[in-house]
Formats: structure tokens, sequence, C-alpha cells
């Protein structure tokens, strides 16, 4: 329980920090690379680098890579499908390269 109240902490932490270098940054659509993922990510990963140790931070950093480069296939596929298709067959494929691309992360660290 403890560590789950660390994580929150930190992870709020990070979130204002990153708010405020979002306010400062200019054009204001770079805001979203400094939203609440990252940062709550940032403390998680320190907390966990305290009460585990950093093999375990080292597992779950490779694991979000993994999924960052799913969701930057997602939506790489996502734009043009979605204006060929339609939205609901649009959704399809970019979902499918989201799983395609997240399977194999999945398959090489395992």
């Amino acid at each position: 329980m403890v560590e789950i109240l660390l994580k929150a902490l930190c992870g709020g932490i990070f979130v204002l920090a990153f708010a405020l270098i979002s306010e400062m940054v200019m054009p204001k659509r770079f805001a979203g690379i400094f939203s609440a993922a990252p940062s709550v990510a940032l403390g998680s990963l320190a907390v966990s680098l305290v009460t585990k140790g950093a093999h375990e931070v080292e597992a779950a950093a490779v694991g979000m890579s993994a999924g960052a480069n799913a969701l930057l296939a997602y939506s790489a596929a996502a734009v043009p499908a979605l204006r060929r298709f339609g939205a609901l067959r649009g959704a399809g494929i970019a979902i499918f390269a989201w799983f395609l691309v997240g399977g194999a992360g999945a398959w090489v660290l395992l």
C-alpha cells in the first residue's frame, strides 16, 4: 500500500512539473508530449528503483518502450486508414497495427 501511495505522490509531482513545462513550450501543440503518461511513468520508475531495484526498472522500461512503439504504429496507421476507409474499418486497421507491433515487441521481450 505504501508503494502505491509513493507512486501516486511521485507521479503527481512529475505531472505538476511536466504541466509547468508544457505551459512554457511554444507552439502549444507540443504540450501533449509533456502530458500525464510520461510523468506517471517516470514516477513509477523512480519508486520502483528505490523499492525493487534496477532489474525491475529495466524490465518495466523495456516494456514501456515496446508499448510506445506500438502506440507509434497505431498513430501512424490511424490517420491514413481513417481517411481512406472511414471510422470503423480505419480504426480496425489501426488497432491491427497496434497489436502487430505490440505483439512483436512482446515476443522479442519474452
